[in-house]
């Protein structure tokens, strides 16, 4: 019997979208920024489950670069799916590959086999191969596994006859090998949907002819998904012409009209820099625009390149919020519910008391309407109150975290450990709490009131600050590009395309308004080596004159 398939809400059924959502063959899917890349993993993986394409005991796998991208994939899908959603696995690739490790490591050699309690570590020097593991050693190790045992690859291309890769541009060599190991002539559909200008991890190992590689050794078609639901025609227009620059492509009609909200701004130094996009922040939001709407990105070092401009939006009182480092903690469990807990305890909030649950459901592994439902939830909910009544209207930062230490404990931390596998790391358990936690002291000092220090939290009232790297897959309606300058691109005559790349993602993060600053001298950036105070402009002048000339920059 055949089942008719509409596409659910929220989005667009364009010609476009649903030649890619039909295929039933391996496609790669290049996409432009806002063409909506993480609902077309979602519609394609209901379309797959509801007409039966993808039939039971049959599961999607879904492998993406970074753990948010993966977190909200997996949420997007479950809205999308409903309870088929329950046959899609996502992961990150390094959270695959650690799956694999820690099922079948037994079958490595002794003198290669990790200890059953090995913790992670971030810095490769302190890999020891027993117990302590990098992440590189696990996806090395992973490749070994599927190397030598044929049996486990069959366990696996018989379970997912259907994969999505996204962010398929920044696989490393190591994942794109294990890809191949696992699916490659196995009758297994891939789906790898990614944005070749958004190439911007070069620098971390991806490897750069990953599509070609791909569309050549795995006979694939190509595909085009290039609407923007979420830009203004003008930006739209920018992105479209700036792609030629990127693509070092002469062939391509400028733009020809005036473009009103995209500037640029040269200053003396990084004193008046800082005086002037501060009062242009402060009159976009005097104007409408929220704090959260703004985002100040740098190429990179963050913190140095807007010390200044943050004290001086300080100053005006303006709340900000350098999220770099931060961004990743506040996805991690623990991170949600560090932040659920500060505003359930501070201002009573429905929604994060509701999040607080499902967070509390998903680590019994619960689902809503479950008969375990309502008595887990009443424990919860007794616990929380009773620490709300002995916390009072007015705690202090101390008092505090040593109740939301105390509902982690209600929580179980063994039990974390083994719903959330990153738990079982000591080290990054660690790492994350003393993060959040001086975090919470932080934004309680720099605030007014313990309700605008819960909102700042997670950057709810306030401007951001961030690295282009951090940014990919968000949006806001300002976005301020800080220090288009040699030093920041200091390596762009050997990376020209990886740092256009990035320049690229930049400009893609806004809906309405682009800002382009540099200062002609500047004393906080990147570090000394690289700091000669004097601006230099001979590397980056084409993107100036591209952004002018055919942009319609002003």
């Amino acid at each position: 019997m055949t089942i008719q398939w509409q596409p659910s809400e929220g989005i667009t059924p364009t010609l476009e979208l649903m030649d890619i959502i039909l295929c039933d063959q391996s496609i790669s899917v290049l996409a432009g920024a806002g063409a909506g890349k993480t609902e077309l993993i979602a519609q394609k993986s209901n379309y797959l489950l509801q007409t039966g394409k993808c039939m039971w005991p049959k599961r999607i796998l879904c492998l993406s670069y970074k753990k948010e991208a993966q977190e909200n994939i997996k949420e997007r899908v479950n809205k999308r799916c409903g309870q088929k959603g329950e046959r899609f696995d996502s992961y990150t690739f390094d959270a695959f590959c650690k799956s694999i490790v820690d099922r079948f490591k037994d079958i490595l050699p002794e003198h290669k086999r990790p200890l059953n309690s090995y913790d992670l570590v971030f810095n490769a020097k302190a890999s020891n191969g027993k117990d302590k593991l990098s992440f590189d050693l696990i996806r090395n190790l992973a490749v070994e596994i599927l190397k030598n045992r044929a049996d486990i690859v069959d366990l696996f291309s018989f379970t997912y006859p259907h994969v999505f890769i996204d962010e398929f541009q920044d696989t490393r060599s190591d994942q794109y090998e294990l890809i191949k190991i696992l699916f490659k002539d196995r009758g297994t559909q891939l789906l790898a949907v990614g944005d070749i200008n958004q190439s911007i991890m070069l620098w971390a190992g991806a490897r750069k002819t990953v599509f070609e590689d791909y569309e050549r050794e795995f006979n694939t078609t190509r595909k085009l998904l290039v609407q923007n639901f979420r830009a203004s025609d003008e930006i739209q227009e920018v992105l479209r012409c700036f792609i030629h620059f990127v693509q070092n492509d002469a062939n391509f009609s400028p733009i020809t009209k005036n473009v009103d909200n995209c500037t640029i701004h040269c200053y003396d130094d990084e004193i008046s820099e800082a005086d002037g996009i501060a009062d242009k922040i402060e009159n976009f939001i005097a104007s409408g625009i929220k704090e959260k709407e703004i985002c100040v990105l740098a190429k990179q070092q963050s913190e140095q390149y807007t010390e200044k401009l943050r004290d001086k939006l300080t100053t005006k009182g303006i709340r900000n919020l350098d999220m770099s480092e931060l961004q990743d903690f506040l996805k991690e469990p623990l991170g949600r519910i560090f932040a659920a807990l500060f505003k359930v305890y501070t201002s009573r909030s429905s929604s994060s008391y509701t999040e607080l649950c499902d967070l509390y459901l998903n680590l019994h592994r619960v689902t809503r309407g479950d008969e375990k439902e309502d008595s887990l939830i009443k424990g919860l909910s007794d616990k929380i109150a009773a620490n709300r009544e002995m916390l009072g209207d007015s705690p202090n930062p101390d008092l505090l975290i040593s109740y939301i230490k105390d509902i982690i404990s209600f929580f179980g931390l063994k039990k974390m450990m083994g719903r959330w596998n990153q738990y079982k790391s000591t080290h990054y358990w660690s790492q994350v709490w003393l993060s959040l936690e001086r975090h919470l002291r932080n934004t309680i000092g720099a605030t007014h009131s313990l309700n605008e220090a819960a909102l700042m939290f997670q950057a709810e009232n306030s401007v951001q600050v961030m690295n282009v790297h951090k940014c990919k897959g968000l949006e806001y309606k300002v976005v301020i590009f800080l220090g288009l300058e040699d030093q920041a691109f200091w390596n762009y005559n050997k990376e020209k395309f990886e740092n256009d790349c990035v320049f690229y993602v930049a400009l893609s993060r806004a809906k309405e308004k682009i800002l382009v600053t540099t200062a002609k001298h500047r004393e906080h950036r990147i570090n000394n080596g690289y700091d000669n105070r004097k601006s230099n402009y001979q590397m980056v002048m084409p993107v100036y004159s591209f952004l002018i000339d055919h942009c319609k920059f002003k």
